[in-house]
């Protein structure tokens, strides 16, 4: 449900960059991005972890993104 209302935002905020990372085979990427629980939504300084519904993730990408430009 989440990857299908992130591939929607996409649609909305052309220049959203989604990575999935694996935590496990790329540990130093986690710790450089402070990523302390998974899974966890980034935007710059800003993140989310647990709880997400489609409702939440794209209100945290508005919350740090703005208007959609679509």
């Amino acid at each position: 449900m989440v990857g299908r209302e992130l591939t929607k935002l996409k649609k909305q905020y052309p220049h959203l960059d989604i990575q999935e990372v694996d935590v496990i085979a790329h540990p130093m990427q986690t710790i450089k991005n402070k990523i302390k629980m998974i899974p966890a939504l980034k935007i710059g300084d800003k993140s989310k972890t647990i709880g997400f519904s489609p409702d939440s993730v794209r209100k945290f990408v508005e919350a740090n993104l703005g208007t959609p430009t679509l």
